[in-house]
């Protein structure tokens, strides 16, 4: 009954989020925090740090830890499973339907709506993970270190290993 449960909870994160992995976050906090309990806030935050810092899609090592969390390895097949077929057959649809109209001004005005809305999912993402991290001014700090140095120009895994270095330093 879990293994079910798995499958169409992330079939449904798969299926009503738009962009990209980082707007299924918020969909994905809800369900798996909120609904179904699976994972603390606590828990969610660290899962979500995991799955940016290892390779691959973020979403589908979220799914994984999950999956893995609650059953194993086949959890983790389950839940990615369900996470990745309704973006496959959306996007076979939709690819096939943006040819045919790509150049139809209703298409172009929903793409310039949906933007703006995923962007929203983000900084919501942003907002409620910032929530569960920030309880001390250290990790404020990292934070704001991390942003200045990839706008500097640093690559993101050294900003990575460096706040790993610093939590390891200061916590």
């Amino acid at each position: 009954m879990l293994l079910v449960k798995l499958f169409f909870t992330f079939m449904k994160i798969g299926a009503f989020t738009f962009g990209s992995g980082y707007a299924m976050l918020a969909l994905a906090e809800e369900e798996v925090v909120e609904v179904h309990q699976w994972l603390s806030a606590e828990e969610f935050a660290d899962a979500v740090s995991l799955s940016e810092m290892t390779p691959g899609p973020i979403m589908i090592n979220l799914a994984t830890f999950v999956g893995t969390k609650l059953k194993g390895t086949f959890g983790a097949i389950i839940a990615s499973l369900g996470l990745i077929i309704p973006p496959i057959i959306a996007l076979i649809i939709i690819t096939r339907l943006y040819i045919d109209y790509k150049d139809n001004q209703i298409v172009d005005k929903i793409f310039k709506g949906l933007k703006p809305a995923v962007i929203g999912l983000i900084i919501t993402v942003v907002i409620k993970l910032g929530r569960s991290t920030f309880v001390e001014v250290k990790s404020v700090l990292i934070t704001i270190m991390t942003i200045i140095s990839i706008l500097i120009g640093l690559h993101p895994i050294l900003a990575v290993v460096g706040a790993g270095t610093l939590g390891i330093i200061i916590f």
